[in-house]
């Protein structure tokens, strides 16, 4: 079979374009969305998060994209987060928007009888990463350049072969997007019922309540440290890796959106369980509930309930609800001092706890989705090479 694969040069196929040297000051003011290199994932097809209002009614069309497009990071800073000249593919719910793709991302022009979905695997290929590895440039900041990603080569297998490799790989990730729908469908109900009992006070039994200063009489207004032990997270384990395994199994936490932070895996033995997680740093205020063992590296807080270990949940969504700093938080970090000053209404244990009954079995439903995604993933990371080199042959 693999005799009929050629040995063939991307830039025959394609063509690598540059983005818009964008205006900082029409960010946030427009229709249009502006993607910058936060659209870039190694994990994901596309980070909603990289995508950002901008005044576009001027920016001619060369410089747009449509869903089912991909584009390509041009740089990244840190080799913690490996993006540089991954792909991401714009999702069709973006159909309806003029989609400007900035100045740190290429745009992939196919001009080929190949197609999108099997170029975005085949860009994600372990062969393609060691290419690019091979040959970027800069230290502080790592760049390739359009000529670098249009030189590279690879074995393409006949158009029949291609569209089963994409449709097996696009399959898994299908599973998983419906998957997570679920979860953001589960999340949304435990994050409603906090609004209608902590935020609206339609509690149960709330008809027999006596309110003073706005909250039911026997609620407090505490320091969040007067509940809860606050630290930041320390160094990178010197053994971590990507994928968990029977000897490291712990998974490492960052700051960040993408995956909510995960980091890799580890057998490090100081950890934490049962917390909530602040971004500090880039992704400043991204709020996480863990109620599993875990280590928390730099950019992270770890919040953990001294007592009461139902206080994880409802500390969770006043968290996310209402931010560090009143609603939300504009500040460029956060720190441990300033999460210990951070004042919470605490309502009386009977509530707390039933809310934590509630929501615990609605948590419980999605840890199982995501070990199902976690093996999902898996099973599709490992297809993947073998799928690409002819290894594993399609029929």
């Amino acid at each position: 079979m693999l005799s009929k694969w050629k040995e063939v040069r991307l830039g025959d196929y394609i063509s690598i374009k540059s983005g818009l040297a964008y205006k900082g000051s029409k960010i946030g003011m427009g229709s249009a969305l502006l993607l910058g290199m936060g659209c870039v994932s190694y994990k994901e097809k596309f980070v909603d998060s990289g995508a950002r209002p901008y005044d576009g009614d001027d920016v001619d069309d060369s410089f747009c994209v449509n869903p089912g497009d991909i584009v390509l990071a041009t740089r990244q800073q840190s080799d913690n987060l490996p993006i540089l000249a991954m792909p991401a593919v714009i999702p069709d719910y973006l159909n309806s928007k003029k989609i400007i793709f900035g100045t740190n991302l290429y745009k992939v022009d196919n001009h080929s009888e190949i197609s999108n979905r099997f170029l975005f695997w085949l860009l994600k290929h372990q062969h393609y990463v060691n290419y690019i590895a091979g040959i970027k440039s800069g230290t502080a900041v790592q760049m390739v350049t359009k000529k670098n990603v249009e030189n590279y080569k690879f074995l393409c297998p006949p158009k029949f072969e291609r569209e089963k490799i994409a449709d097996i790989l696009w399959t898994y990730d299908k599973a998983v997007e419906n998957n997570n729908k679920r979860i953001k469908i589960l999340e949304q109900m435990a994050e409603n019922l906090y609004k209608e009992w902590f935020v609206r006070f339609r509690f149960p039994g709330h008809e027999d309540v006596e309110f003073e200063g706005g909250i039911p009489k026997e609620w407090e207004i505490i320091k969040l440290c007067d509940v809860t032990n606050i630290k930041a997270g320390g160094d990178k384990p010197e053994e971590c890796y990507e994928y968990p395994s029977e000897q490291y199994k712990v998974p490492v936490y960052s700051n960040g959106i993408d995956n909510d932070g995960l980091y890799g895996y580890t057998n490090q033995a100081v950890i934490i369980d049962n917390s909530i997680t602040i971004s500090a740093r880039g992704t400043v205020g991204f709020v996480c509930l863990r109620r599993t063992p875990f280590v928390p590296i730099v950019r992270l807080l770890a919040i953990t309930p001294k007592s009461d270990d139902n206080l994880v949940y409802y500390l969770f969504y006043n968290l996310k609800y209402d931010g560090i700093i009143g609603n939300g938080t504009s500040q460029q970090q956060i720190t441990v001092p300033m999460v210990n000053r951070k004042r919470v209404i605490l309502p009386d244990d009977v509530l707390i706890k039933k809310y934590a009954s509630v929501t615990k079995e609605i948590w419980d439903e999605i840890d199982i989705i995501k070990y199902k995604n976690g093996n999902l993933i898996k099973q599709r990371d490992l297809l993947l090479p073998r799928l690409m080199s002819g290894k594993l042959q399609v029929k």
